[in-house]
């Protein structure tokens, strides 16, 4: 049986980034299920500069443009700045659009308030909506990042990995039912 590709996306590149610890944390999580195949994926590896629109030619643009074809699903990390997205992953989002059609996406907030990325998950919503993915229903907020997680990364909160399980079974949910039906259309 073909293994779900389901990437993890660091979704910033700002110096001392403490989204990371979330990230690191949610791709060993899903790295445990063996019926998916995962990386993390970091924004930093994407030097754009500038937008790029999907339908233009660039090295570093068909290199996410591959990964984005083969997933079949994603999953987005993402601190809160202002109540929004970092300018670097909405430039990488951006420089695909057909490769996301009808696959699902889990997006995880991260903020050092009490929030957790709430209202950066809801800035994002009609951002993946027009690229075509299907948001889950269920999101992942990491509130007060500074805390969130021990010294070996294990997470401070002892509900947060029967958090991350009830969101990773929706997103599996989802990334089998997609799959099989973009398969058959």
């Amino acid at each position: 049986m073909t293994k779900l590709y389901i990437p993890v996306i660091l979704g910033t590149a700002h110096e001392g980034r403490a989204s990371e610890k979330a990230a690191k944390y949610l791709f060993d999580q899903l790295s445990k299920n063996d019926a998916v195949e995962t990386e993390l994926v970091d924004v930093r590896d994407f030097a754009f500069g500038h937008t790029i629109p999907s339908w233009e030619k660039s090295s570093d643009a068909e290199k996410w443009r591959e990964k984005a074809q083969r997933a079949d699903g994603f999953i987005i990390v993402t601190p809160e700045y202002n109540h929004g997205y970092p300018g670097e992953l909405k430039i990488l989002l951006d420089t695909a659009y057909d490769q996301y059609v009808k696959k699902p996406v889990l997006l995880c907030g991260v903020s050092a308030g009490g929030f957790g990325g709430v209202r950066v998950v809801q800035s994002l919503l009609p951002i993946v909506h027009e690229l075509g993915l299907v948001a889950t229903q269920e999101t992942l907020n990491f509130p007060k990042i500074n805390d969130a997680f021990d010294e070996s990364g294990k997470p401070t909160d002892p509900k947060m990995d029967e958090r991350v399980t009830e969101a990773f079974d929706e997103l599996l949910w989802f990334t089998n039912a997609l799959k099989v039906a973009r398969t058959n259309t």
